[in-house]
């Protein structure tokens, strides 16, 4: 499927320009009061009614009351979709004209396209508004109906303190379970004197070379092993509570080697994190050992321990979630477009820096707190044992482990 079949995702913009918090191509209920518009299973040219049952997505009936909103080519104008149809003024302007439901996608050429165009006002910051039709310039009012009825039109726009003010305002609740995830990396350690580095060297094994009672040279081989513990923890002073899967890339500091931890759960603010590897290292040589000499040969492990070091980093956030083809067929578990995500992060008060967007992603900044308990490096060293031998210091500089 190529990207121009989807709705593409923006914030609704009200009459006024100001953008709203729904998006358009995602799916909403639309309700008033404790009653919701429902299509009530009708077909072409039915009309659309009240019900108090909110259905759940298991329910038969459930997409009879899911609404998408497409945008048009005018900006502020949109329609508004409920399993594959339209809806519609059907030409009416009288008051307690009704909302029907055509199945017609009307072009802008068409005669009736204005039947099926509709404008938001808004006076507060919630996801209320009040739904204009092109076509008869009326707003969609209860009446102060209830259950089974049918919702119609009043021709004049009510304004917070009218009586029936509440009558035409209509709530958009999403209709959708979504997942927010986030690439965390371009990890930036601030790095200074004051950073406490406590570095401990450790002894894996030792061996003795003995060639004492030989005049001849001989190789020996060996093999250093050992199994131990990396810990790595990671901690943001922002919180990311709210995303389902974290995946972090980064350069651990002084051994330069970049590694991905994933994490399926979420990192609340400043909780910190760990992540405990088990690796095994080993140093596997030959040494050639001279004459009538006797060396050791002692593996090493240097290591870092509880490293605390302060972090800046990038954070790709991206979403997904149920969204629509412009003819109103869904698309489960899509990516979701960047006006999305930024909404989300609204919604669950993200505190991070927004610096940037994608098509499908935002990007934020996160500052944290790295801390680790891990291996530096490991080598080898050669020790003479027999004082009385030939073997020299510079001889024992050049029997590489």
């Amino acid at each position: 499927m190529v990207d121009n079949e989807k709705i593409p995702n923006k914030l609704v913009l009200t009459f006024n320009g100001k953008k709203s918090d729904i998006i358009t191509g995602i799916p909403y209920k639309i309700s008033n009061e404790k009653f919701y518009i429902d299509d009530w299973g009708g077909k072409h040219g039915s009309c659309f009614c009240f019900t108090s049952a909110d259905h759940p997505p298991e329910n038969p009936n459930y997409l009879r009351q899911i609404f998408v909103i497409r945008g048009t080519s005018c900006i502020g104008k949109y329609k508004i979709l409920v399993n594959g149809n339209y809806m519609d003024s059907w030409g009416g302007n009288v008051n307690d004209a009704k909302l029907y439901i055509s199945s017609n996608d009307n072009s802008p050429k068409h005669p009736c396209y204005s039947r099926q165009i509709w404008s938001f006002y808004s006076d507060s910051e919630s996801k209320e508004f009040q739904l204009q039709n092109e076509q008869n310039n009326y707003f969609l009012d209860t009446f102060g109906r209830g259950e089974c009825s049918q919702v119609g039109f009043w021709s004049t726009y009510k304004r917070p303190t009218d009586e029936h003010y509440s009558r035409q305002l209509w709530k958009f609740t999403q209709a959708f379970d979504y997942k927010l995830n986030a690439v965390v990396d371009n990890f930036k350690y601030k790095l200074s004197s004051d950073i406490k580095r406590q570095e401990i060297k450790r002894t894996l094994h030792e061996d003795i070379l003995d060639n004492l009672g030989s005049s001849a040279e001989f190789i020996q081989a060996f093999n250093f092993q050992e199994e131990l513990t990396n810990a790595y923890t990671f901690s943001f002073k922002e919180s990311l509570e709210f995303i389902s899967e974290t995946k972090l890339i980064t350069i651990i500091p002084f051994i330069g080697i970049e590694k991905e931890f994933d994490f399926k759960y979420s990192f609340e603010a400043n909780e910190p994190i760990t992540t405990r590897i088990k690796k095994s290292y080993s140093i596997a040589k030959k040494v050639k050992v001279p004459p009538h000499s006797c060396i050791k040969a002692i593996g090493h492990v240097d290591f870092v321990e509880n490293i605390e070091i302060p972090f800046e980093a990038t954070a790709e956030i991206t979403a997904i979630g149920d969204r629509y083809k412009k003819n109103g067929k869904i698309i489960k578990n899509a990516k979701i477009d960047s006006d999305v995500v930024k909404l989300f992060l609204k919604e669950n008060n993200f505190q991070g820096e927004i610096i940037g967007f994608e098509k499908n992603s935002v990007l934020a900044k996160v500052q944290g707190t790295f801390r680790g308990s891990y291996v530096l490096r490991t080598y080898g060293k050669l020790e003479d044992m027999n004082l009385e031998s030939t073997v020299c210091d510079e001889q024992l500089e050049n029997l590489h482990i």
